[in-house]
């Protein structure tokens, strides 16, 4: 397993599917440049290395293509995109998490600021002490409150 290691996340993926080195460092100008595949590339590629072989003498291929070279890119070109697919799946549900994290931090925070609030009425130096969560709240518009699940009502449908 080949690793990739960007700040706090390490993501270990097949050695075949190992990046290329300039994977990464390239301008946008030349990810422009790059040839744009078809989808269905790997299929393709198996395809012409099952007819490579079969055809013996009669083809004369390429310098440098095989069928083994054939399947090789071809499967490396399909394999990645599962693993961008598999990827993309963790992401999003570190996006759920990081939205539950924020919501929950956001539910605490209010509570502090309710009972600072509170107790600041009758002791001032509360204030004082909750400064930061005060002038928090002084700049911040509270975000909108999810809709309720249920049933959609007439208007909606």
């Amino acid at each position: 397993m080949v690793e990739i290691q960007h700040g706090t996340v390490t993501v270990a993926i097949p050695d075949e599917f190992a990046p290329p080195a300039q994977a990464g460092n390239l301008g946008p100008d030349e990810v422009r440049r790059i040839a744009k595949a078809p989808r269905g590339i790997g299929l393709v590629c198996d395809a012409a290395a099952d007819a490579l072989e079969k055809s013996g003498a009669k083809f004369v291929a390429p310098v440098g293509v095989t069928p083994t070279s054939l399947r090789t890119m071809g499967k490396r070109a399909e394999g990645i995109d599962q693993v961008i697919l598999d990827l993309e799946v963790v992401t999003n549900k570190l996006k759920q998490a990081n939205l539950l994290f924020d919501a929950d931090a956001w539910e605490q925070i209010r509570r502090i600021n309710d009972q600072v609030k509170a107790q600041g009425k009758h002791d001032p130096e509360v204030l004082v002490m909750f400064k930061p969560v005060l002038d928090f709240f002084a700049r911040v518009r509270p975000p909108a409150a999810a809709p309720a699940p249920g049933p959609q009502s007439a208007s909606a449908r």
